[in-house]
């Protein structure tokens, strides 16, 4: 699973973590993050797909769409898909929009970094 200056991809137990790298996730770099996201779970089709974001501290509405379009793609490959280390302001907007019903999330990835998946 190749790497981008936006993101890391890592494998853990029963899951793929595409960590971003940059503070923003918006127009510029939001097809390159769905392609490489895309790209790791069709590469692990058993496994769960995380994106980590807790170095996103900003996130305009137009991602929204993009993070909806990779959510549905996941459900239709009965794939699990889940968001964690959501800055409070990336969160209170997934809330606000009420994308916090949509989306799994989760604070952090320890629950797989201890080597203990939960389903």
């Amino acid at each position: 699973m190749p790497d981008s200056p936006l993101t890391q991809t890592q494998k853990l137990p029963g899951v793929v973590v595409v960590r971003v790298t940059a503070e923003k996730i918006d127009e510029t770099n939001l097809s390159s993050l769905r392609s490489a996201v895309a790209m790791a779970g069709e590469q692990s089709p058993g496994d769960a797909v995380a994106i980590d974001m807790s170095n996103v501290t900003f996130m305009p509405s137009v991602s929204l769409g993009g993070l909806i379009q990779l959510s549905q793609l996941f459900k239709a490959r009965k794939q699990r898909f889940f968001l964690a280390g959501l800055q409070p302001s990336v969160r209170e907007m997934l809330v606000l929009t009420r994308l916090d019903r949509i989306f799994e999330l989760r604070a952090d990835l320890s629950e797989f970094e201890s080597g203990s998946p939960k389903a």
